[in-house]
């Protein structure tokens, strides 16, 4: 039955490829949960986006976009690294070839559809309504004080088994992850998208009630994830927002009263927050320093039994994890890079938060270093199952047509009206 979706979905794509690659660009944070095949690595996303870069020649002039797309140096030295790994170490093709894809490559899909204006105001709402939905069902989550619909999808076995449900309550409150594989998914995507409507609303002046209770929903829930690695991405996000929230003296009591109240009610909450950075074992449960340090001292031998170009593809879940269970999570994306393909991946994946940088620049200035640097912390604390640097990829491309759309296009509106007014 899968396939046959999968299959209607390419057929879809057929008639009208811009809308099938936009709308598959939120529901992609859930559609890499389902199996196309039961106990196969490669999900329905995987398949969906390797038919559509399959279609892009026929569908679009992407040569032309290469010379434009952002993330084009980067996603070749990934692939370099893919290459080489799979040469030199343990072959893993399909699976490298499928990730490729589905990570470095519809990304690349994405920005040669995401031509006009109309082709961001279908991906901006079509993310708002899923993100909606998401923030909706997480309080639902937190009012029952459990996850009935990935409880279901577990129980149907329908689902990898990336697919856990919390139940784990920490910080007072039942570990929120709505309809994602972790907490730490939820929070981090939330947290992302939250910021990237903070700057939609800048660079738009919308008033729009909905979007403003949607972009506070997403910035306030991470912290109901329990995930302290969460915590401090959402934190670095935050930081242009609290600036640009308390800045100036426009309600300047207003703004010291919601703070201190705000303070006084939250503080031993925030307290305890501290107190489990501070002792990570004994605070409340999960990761501590121990743990970690012995993480890495687990994948010493194994780095270093190929350093350059790695073990191969998933080494670290398919042999070191099966050989040492101290390995437990590989709480850090580092550790997977660092044995799965060595020093090369390390390079590879610094290039993309390099670029992302990069990207932004023009964007934002001086604040593009906050969503890189939200995602280093993030990913350098935690694992984030089922969100990739896909969604980091596209995010900023969204922010980049916002500025070219809504930024540069009133400029040069305002330019025009300037010279018309002047020559008469």
């Amino acid at each position: 039955m899968i396939s046959y979706a999968v299959g209607t979905y390419v057929a879809f794509a057929l008639l009208n490829y811009r809308v099938a690659v936009l709308l598959l660009v939120p529901f992609s944070l859930i559609l890499h949960m389902f199996p196309v095949v039961d106990r196969q690595v490669f999900s329905v996303l995987d398949c969906c986006c390797l038919g559509l870069t399959a279609l892009l020649p026929l569908k679009c002039n992407f040569i032309s976009k290469l010379r434009t797309y952002p993330f084009l140096i980067p996603s070749l030295l990934v692939g370099f690294s893919y290459v080489i790994t799979n040469v030199l170490a343990e072959p893993h093709w399909p699976s490298t070839v499928f990730v490729l894809n589905t990570i470095y490559c519809f990304p690349f899909v994405v920005w040669c559809v995401l031509e006009e204006e109309r082709d961001l105001k279908l991906l901006l709402y079509a993310f708002m309504l899923y993100f909606g939905f998401c923030a909706v069902y997480a309080l639902v989550e937190l009012a029952l004080g459990e996850n009935i619909i990935l409880g279901k999808f577990i129980q149907m076995d329908i689902v990898t088994n990336d697919v856990l449900n919390y139940d784990e309550v920490r910080f007072g409150f039942k570990r929120l992850q709505s309809v994602f594989d972790t907490p730490m998914s939820m929070g981090l995507a939330m947290g992302v998208f939250g910021y990237l409507l903070f700057e939609y609303r800048k660079m738009t002046k919308n008033s729009n009630f909905f979007v403003a209770v949607l972009m506070v929903a997403c910035l306030i829930l991470p912290w109901l994830s329990g995930s302290r690695s969460v915590f401090v991405a959402v934190f670095v996000l935050m930081i242009p927002i609290m600036n640009e929230v308390l800045k100036g003296d426009r309600f300047a009591l207003l703004k010291i009263g919601l703070l201190g109240g705000g303070v006084f009610l939250l503080g031993g909450w925030v307290m305890l927050l501290v107190d489990s950075f501070v002792h990570s074992d004994t605070a409340v449960t999960g990761s501590s320093l121990d743990m970690r340090i012995m993480q890495f001292a687990v994948i010493i031998p194994f780095f270093l039994n190929s350093p350059i170009w790695g073990n191969g593809y998933a080494f670290i879940w398919s042999f070191v994890k099966q050989v040492d269970a101290d390995i437990l999570g590989a709480e850090s994306v580092w550790l997977q890079l660092l044995v799965d393909f060595g020093v090369i991946g390390v390079i590879a994946y610094l290039c993309c938060i390099v670029y992302m940088i990069k990207a932004l620049k023009p964007v934002v200035q001086k604040k593009s270093v906050i969503l890189p640097m939200a995602v280093v912390v993030g990913y350098t604390l935690s694992t984030f199952l089922g969100l990739e640097l896909n969604f980091f990829f596209i995010v900023c491309m969204m922010l980049m047509k916002m500025k070219e759309f809504y930024v540069e296009n009133e400029k040069s509106d305002d330019l025009k009206t300037e010279k018309i007014d002047g020559s008469k």
